[in-house]
């Protein structure tokens, strides 16, 4: 049986996606349930995706300097991210 996971974040991060967006935003199921499902990427690439959503979210209107994200990014995930 294979592992699920949940990634729970605000539609407003979610909308920094341009994939998620479009999914969001259109007449697929997902727009209507606020709910995309991610079965094909592993678990550790779509919760580095989140947490960038999330980092782009939290700064989108910052005027402080805004920390490097590359740092978060294990080489070993680097391409396939």
């Amino acid at each position: 049986m294979a592992v699920k996971f949940r990634f729970v974040l605000p539609r407003q991060a979610a909308l920094g996606s341009v994939f998620l967006s479009d999914t969001l935003s259109s007449g697929f199921l997902e727009a209507g349930s606020s709910t995309v499902t991610l079965g094909e990427h592993r678990s550790e690439i779509v919760e580095k995706v989140v947490e960038y959503l999330m980092y782009k979210y939290e700064y989108a209107s910052s005027k402080e300097e805004i920390p490097d994200f590359k740092r978060r990014v294990k080489p070993e995930i680097a391409l396939e991210l």
